[in-house]
């Protein structure tokens, strides 16, 4: 297992160490709770083809077998042959070994963690209609079981859970940062300018990235000038601001459903009619997709990422951009999970043909666009960064053969990983999120 790993182990009922058999019983309960017919289908119905391999970023930029999708899943087959054979848990004289100790599971976690986004391009190279990435998030929620997780993925959900954001800000923090925005915003909004809190009825409910609130405040700057200017009636909460959700990633959908649920409950106090959420790919997909999934419900309100209302804006003609502002060429990479997982593919492009004449795509691009790397919780954890900017080579290969100056992204870890990988291989780029280059030609 990699260094990395950062053991959570949760205590038996009683207080003491779990057992090997407590421990068994434990993921018996994760696969039959995390496992379903499809699953099975999906696991049992690959021909081996090797389809998938070239749409895996991890793949085409180290061409090793290991990181062929179809490969990593024989490792959790593995598993499930030792622990869940439906015949073999049958035989009392075939007795597993102790799970903390199984060589299988230390490959199941590079397998799963290191060596795997969840992206989903696999999937849509298969002709048998895989998913790794689902079959891969059955192996996180087993490792969930056993405490074996990295780092990154242990202290933001704790934090989460315990306060209410992944940095751990409270609620007098969050208001005097919006309250001195607002001050330091007023020379280019006009006089008496402010940033309603907690205002009941809105038509948006605005939930920023916490980063934003601590570290860069001139994005959230930029968000909120885009939603003055297009005379949005908005508020922000100290109910719920953040974005963030690490627990879906963890492989415990009942973590990350404590973490949306607060959202979703900022929501429904201040009556808001949608929820539109900073530019954060898995805090979209788990809120906009999983959550319906997980509470087995349709919600009867919207959520938009903050891109799908700037271009509704463009069309009504509530935002006017100065077109060229930023010069070009410049390409767009699709965060996987707001593109090719949450179908969001055309309203970048729209917005972006709106600000400039020399836009240029990716190839491939849209749902078939290569994960840059940094997304299904690698970039949370700093110690694997190696790998993060390994498994960046194709994305930067991408980048280059555009000839781009300037790379716009709509996912705040899309950013920052292509940020670094710019760096690594020598890429001449500016990186910019989509809400900069909009704030930046609103005329």
């Amino acid at each position: 297992m990699s260094t990395e790993t950062e053991v959570n182990d949760a205590p038996a009922p009683d207080g003491n160490e779990l057992s090997a058999a407590q421990y068994i019983a434990r993921l018996r309960r994760i696969f039959d709770t995390y496992t379903s017919t499809r699953f099975f289908a999906m696991l049992n119905a690959c021909v081996n083809c090797g389809a998938c391999a070239e749409a895996c970023h991890y793949y085409c930029s180290e061409k090793d077998p290991d990181h062929i999708p179809a490969n990593r899943a024989k490792q959790l087959e593995k598993v499930i042959v030792e622990y869940f054979h439906p015949l073999r848990s049958k035989l009392g004289f075939v007795k597993p070994g102790d799970p903390l100790a199984n060589p299988k599971f230390e490959k199941l976690y590079k397998a799963a963690f290191e060596n795997c986004t969840l992206c989903g391009n696999c999937a849509l190279s298969c002709p048998m209609g895989i998913n790794t990435g689902e079959i891969m998030y059955v192996a996180r929620a087993l490792l969930f079981g056993l405490g074996k997780l990295p780092s990154g993925l242990v202290d933001p959900v704790n934090t989460t859970l315990e306060i209410g954001n992944y940095l751990g800000l409270s609620d007098e923090e969050f208001i005097e940062t919006v309250e001195w925005l607002a001050e330091e915003m007023e020379d280019d909004m006009g006089a008496g300018f402010s940033i309603p809190i907690n205002k009941e009825n809105p038509e948006v409910l605005y939930i920023p990235h916490p980063l934003t609130l601590r570290d860069l405040p001139f994005l959230l700057m930029d968000e909120l000038k885009i939603l003055t200017a297009a005379g949005e009636d908005y508020t922000l909460s100290t109910h719920d601001f953040d974005t963030v959700n690490y627990a879906f990633y963890q492989g415990s959908k009942e973590n990350a459903y404590t973490i949306s649920h607060s959202t979703l409950r900022a929501r429904e106090i201040l009556n808001a009619k949608c929820l539109t959420l900073a530019p954060c790919g898995h805090g979209y997909r788990v809120l906009n997709y999983e959550m319906e999934k997980i509470m087995g419900v349709r919600f009867d309100f919207k959520i938009y990422t903050l891109v799908e209302l700037i271009d509704q804006y463009i069309k009504d003609k509530r935002l006017v951009l100065e077109k060229d502002r930023f010069e070009g060429p410049i390409t767009f990479h699709d965060p996987c999970n707001i593109g090719r997982r949450g179908g969001v593919i055309e309203e970048p492009r729209n917005v972006i043909k709106a600000l400039t004449n020399e836009f240029v795509e990716m190839t491939p691009s849209g749902v078939h666009n290569y994960c840059c790397g940094g997304g299904g919780g690698l970039a949370s954890t700093g110690s694997l960064g190696g790998i993060r900017q390994r498994m960046g080579k194709v994305k930067a290969e991408q980048i280059r053969a555009t000839g781009a100056k300037i790379v716009i992204t709509g996912c705040f870890n899309c950013k920052n990983q292509i940020r670094d990988i710019g760096k690594t291989y020598d890429l001449d780029i500016a990186v910019k999120s989509i809400v900069e280059v909009v704030a930046g030609s609103i005329i």
